[in-house]
């Protein structure tokens, strides 16, 4: 029924006045609304970070690699990068040193640009599922289930390449969707530029307008100049930038001295197996909470156990080949030294934090996990179209990772978290509504922020042990701080080292296994003696973790290991 408008002047004027004040207020409630998931998803890093310290000035792994480039821009002017990385990622020096611009560099700083672009990236996975036609509910679920993910977590307070790369690949896919979803060329355009984007972070970013290509020739709808040439002119240019590279800044010799996997698979082909089950289990893993509702319905049909008995058939040659069971708290899952942090430094390795005998049921969770993930795209694709672009997407980058992906000690499962975008796109559904997915984001999200906070504490102890000792006059080159601080110190810093010594070959733990007077380990070592140790403990078990100071009497022998 229509409400009547009143007669009277004065009435007349008040319902103006109510209607224009009702309308703000609907104004302001769907702008609140628009923007309640964009701050749903910055509370969940920021809130975080803040209350654990996670944004420490101390370098993390491979990061203090991409921020000697920054450091070096902000000083000069000039894009460099370390002859120690094998990638060059420019946009994300220049991305660095803005953070850095208001006061100085730091690692704090570089830790705040990149949970930005975290932030950024999985605001455009929320916008894409938007763009295919996702409910805001069922999105912004979706969106968390990446963030939450610990090891996309850990590494957002980082300058690690990972993480930044699938945040661009998010936004160059959200304007791909979108220019494919409105018929509008610019938004195609401007998401193959933020490709390019993406390829001056990571090289695998060829498969962006790769997948896009394969996409437009595989849909007879879309043969046409205006989908074509975007992704076209895009991939043309990537494939001609590292010539540019090689003649401007040159190659680095990590780069050309690095043996390949499609090296080794031409003579050891079976590596190639163990490294594909690897790669399902971590992802599988990883969507539990999206699959979990899926297993329920799917254990109903048959297509669903035939392709489980196929992934229990690679798993078994997998194990014939290695010869070893896959263990999912191994590698990136690893709940004590996720990114091997610990590791990095000398000493004894830690305990687990959880029993060993969980691998096994965790093996097998992750293969019922996959094969819904394989059956959820098999049905989708036949249904909705648009979604082919995303499976292109995921199986160029799988392809890629399968070429130039190292399944052995160096390889990192790392790499596959850029898999987990497109998956959790095509995954995403009303099953994310339900309280065992709700539970499966609460388990992974208290998981990241522990090894997150607990590789912040270790972070943190071995930079002040390596400050004490440097409060006392001890030399750079006398002490062996691990991975990370001698890579920063001494490698990116070679005016430390002392007379005589070079880079390339006398660095501690990075170019040398010889120890110095001073070493800072995880455990006591023979033949030196502990100054100093620096302890915490992990919440909910009562496991203790300490940092030693060590130093070699003065008659003792310095030892290789």
């Amino acid at each position: 029924m229509n409400r009547p408008k009143p007669s009277n002047p004065d009435a007349l004027l008040g319902f103006f006045h109510h209607h224009r004040a009702l309308s703000r207020f609907e104004t302001a409630v769907c702008a609140l609304n628009a923007l309640a998931p964009a701050a749903i998803l910055l509370f969940a890093y920021f809130a975080t970070g803040i209350a654990l310290r996670l944004f420490a000035d101390v370098p993390l792994h491979d990061d203090w690699t991409y921020a000697w480039s920054v450091e070096h821009f902000l000083k000069t002017g000039e894009l460099q990068v370390l002859d120690w990385s094998v990638h060059y990622p420019f946009a994300q020096i220049l991305w660095g040193a803005l953070f850095c611009l208001p006061f100085g560099f730091s690692f704090s700083a570089l830790r705040v640009s990149t949970v930005v672009l975290a932030w950024l990236g999985s605001l455009a996975l929320y916008g894409t599922l938007r763009e295919l036609g996702r409910a805001r509910t069922e999105s912004l679920i979706a969106s968390l289930v990446l963030i939450v993910n610990p090891v996309f977590y850990l590494l957002s307070f980082s300058f690690m390449t990972d993480v930044p790369f699938v945040s661009v690949s998010n936004i160059a896919f959200f304007f791909i969707v979108r220019g494919f979803s409105r018929r509008s060329a610019l938004a195609l355009w401007i998401g193959c530029a933020f490709g390019v984007a993406g390829f001056f972070v990571r090289q695998l970013a060829v498969a962006i307008p790769g997948a896009v290509l394969l996409y437009v020739m595989f849909e007879p709808s879309l043969r046409s100049r205006q989908y074509f040439l975007p992704p076209l002119v895009t991939s043309l240019l990537i494939c001609f930038t590292p010539y540019l590279i090689a003649h401007t800044t040159g190659l680095t010799s990590q780069y050309t001295g690095r043996e390949w996997v499609l090296d080794k698979w031409l003579h050891q082909p079976e590596l190639g197996i163990p490294g594909l089950v690897r790669i399902m289990m971590h992802s599988g893993i990883a969507l539990l909470p999206m699959t979990m509702p899926l297993m329920v319905s799917y254990c109903r049909r048959l297509p669903f156990w035939c392709v489980l008995g196929l992934l229990l058939l690679l798993t078994g040659c997998a194990i014939l080949f290695t010869p070893e069971i896959p263990k999912p708290l191994d590698g990136m899952w690893n709940l004590i030294a996720l990114g091997k942090e610990r590791r990095l430094l000398r000493g004894l390795p830690d305990p687990d934090f959880l029993p060993s005998w969980l691998n096994y049921p965790l093996l097998v969770f992750s293969l019922f996990s996959f094969a819904a993930v394989l059956i959820k795209i098999v049905d989708l694709v036949r249904i909705e179209k648009p979604l082919r672009l995303l499976v292109w997407y995921a199986l160029s980058h799988f392809g890629l990772i399968m070429v130039v992906w190292l399944f052995d000690a160096w390889g990192s499962d790392r790499y596959s978290i850029v898999l987990l975008p497109p998956l959790i796109v095509l995954l995403a559904g009303r099953q994310l509504r339900s309280k065992t997915t709700a539970a499966g984001i609460a388990a992974l999200f208290l998981i990241a922020m522990l090894v997150t906070w607990s590789e912040t504490q270790n972070n943190r102890a071995a930079a002040a042990a390596l400050t004490w000792l440097r409060t006392r006059g001890i030399p750079f080159s006398d002490i062996d701080a691990g991975y990370a601080l001698d890579g920063w110190y001494l490698y990116a810093h070679p005016e430390n080292l002392a007379p005589g010594q070079i880079f390339e070959r006398d660095v501690p733990f990075v170019t040398t296994n010889e120890r110095r007077p001073y070493v800072i380990a995880t455990a006591p070592l023979q033949g030196y003696k502990v100054l100093r140790d620096y302890r915490w403990s992990i919440p909910l078990r009562s496991l203790d973790y300490n940092i030693y100071v060590l130093e070699s009497p003065p008659d003792g022998e310095m030892k290789k290991e």
